[in-house]
């Protein structure tokens, strides 16, 4: 916090620079992984990097393609952005989705042999009037 306040009123950096970098700082010590917090350090430095050479537009040409490469991952033959990348032929939008007990369909990008889920009437014990009347 002092060499931050130094910083600043010397005027070498701005006070949002010194927000952002401590909120980046905090949200390190959030990462439960070891290997995941490697990744995203290399990839931190790449985003510097494309925004010291070219600002704002490669800071989002840099994001661009890091999600291009997460949509053309795969993982046990099914998208890694799975509910975003690939639209689905799911009831509703991708976001809000109906209770799984609601959902008569499968999803397509499973490539399922059976598309829907169930019959109309799963519980036909409930609505048999025989069982009931004997």
């Amino acid at each position: 916090m002092v060499l931050g306040q130094a910083a600043v009123s010397a005027g070498i950096v701005s006070p949002i620079l010194i927000i952002i970098v401590a909120i980046t700082g905090i949200a390190s010590f959030a990462i439960p992984d070891f290997s995941f917090g490697f990744h995203l350090r290399y990839f931190r430095f790449a985003f510097v990097l494309l925004g010291f050479m070219c600002g704002f537009l490669g800071i989002s040409l840099g994001l661009f393609i890091y999600i291009s490469i997460l949509c053309s991952l795969r993982s046990f033959g099914v998208s890694f952005m799975t509910p975003l990348a690939p639209t689905s032929n799911t009831t509703g939008n991708n976001y809000f989705l109906p209770p799984i007990w609601k959902r008569e369909y499968r999803a397509s990008y499973m490539a399922p042999k059976q598309a829907q889920k169930q019959e109309k009437i799963a519980m036909k014990w409930k609505f048999n009037p025989k069982l009931y009347h004997k």
